[in-house]
């Protein structure tokens, strides 16, 4: 699933029915199947929204790589390899400008080849990207290799690399300068592939097991604690959850902007609009949720 920032669009994948649904905070929608014409079912591994399209990356029959739509319907695809191709995950930058996927054993981040069959693990607003594989991370821009790290618990904010390594939360610059380090304060990937660590434009929001959420300043000084598990921050909010029920605060002071019970049975992932207004909910077997504020 995936929301626009100024939550203008949401998107949400049927996967078993290989469909894409595409809603308005006013709640109308509209649906269309991946497979378009294709005798073969597609197998669809992501989708972001960016400017209005909905990009949707997956092996389709004849060719791996993305199907894109608008409110209208198709209105291109980017095709790599052929017949048992394989189109894996996208990831976009917080704002959209940037965005890389993974098709054909190979990643393409904003329109270039990169000739590694690595998975991508975040991409920055400042045109970082990181890419992991067997427990090693390169971090790119442009398509050029910056510098590595041995370890695949990596995480980039504008021009900031922040790495779990050896026990330590370490933060570096885009030339590979180490800013600060804290030992202790590792972090990882849950079930879902959610990271326990979200870094924002004022503070890093840090859960350690069976606790709440630690606020950190980019120096590292611990200065609050928020009820649950991290599942989203952007410049403005940050969105945790505990006990059934989803909080959101404001990044200004840490008042509560709003509490929603979790709907369904489970929690997958929150997404957020830059002003706060639309968030999109998923369970962790397929049910969406969107909200809008009165």
């Amino acid at each position: 699933m995936d929301l626009s920032p100024d939550g203008s669009l949401a998107a949400a994948i049927d996967w078993e029915g290989h469909k894409l649904y595409l809603v308005k905070p006013d709640g109308s929608s509209v649906s269309y199947d991946l497979q378009e014409n294709d005798p073969v079912q597609p197998v669809i591994s992501g989708v972001a929204v960016i400017d209005g399209k909905a990009y949707v990356v997956g092996h389709y029959e004849n060719f791996a790589g993305l199907r894109i739509y608008s409110w209208e319907g198709l209105v291109g695809e980017e095709k790599h390899g052929w017949s048992g191709s394989i189109g894996e995950e996208i990831v976009r930058s917080p704002s959209g400008n940037h965005m890389c996927y993974h098709a054909d054993c190979k990643v393409f981040c904003d329109g270039k080849k990169i000739p590694l069959d690595y998975s991508i693990l975040s991409v920055s607003d400042t045109g970082l990207v990181v890419l992991s594989a067997s427990h090693h991370s390169i971090i790119l821009r442009e398509g050029q290799k910056l510098f590595g790290l041995n370890t695949g618990k990596v995480i980039t904010y504008k021009d900031r690399i922040l790495a779990s390594e050896d026990g330590k939360l370490r933060i570096y610059s885009s030339n590979g300068e180490l800013q600060v380090e804290k030992e202790g304060y590792s972090f990882d990937q849950t079930t879902l592939l959610r990271w326990t660590l979200i870094p924002s434009k004022k503070y890093i929001f840090r859960h350690e097991p069976f606790e709440n959420t630690h606020v950190l300043t980019w120096n590292l000084t611990e200065v609050k604690d928020l009820p649950g598990f991290p599942y989203f921050a952007n410049e403005n909010f940050v969105v945790t959850a505990k006990d059934g029920v989803i909080h959101c605060y404001s990044l200004e002071d840490f008042h509560e902007v709003f509490s929603v019970k979790v709907p369904g049975d489970s929690l997958g992932y929150i997404k957020l609009s830059d002003d706060g207004r639309v968030m999109l909910v998923s369970g962790e077997w397929g049910s969406f949720w969107l909200y809008s504020a009165k």
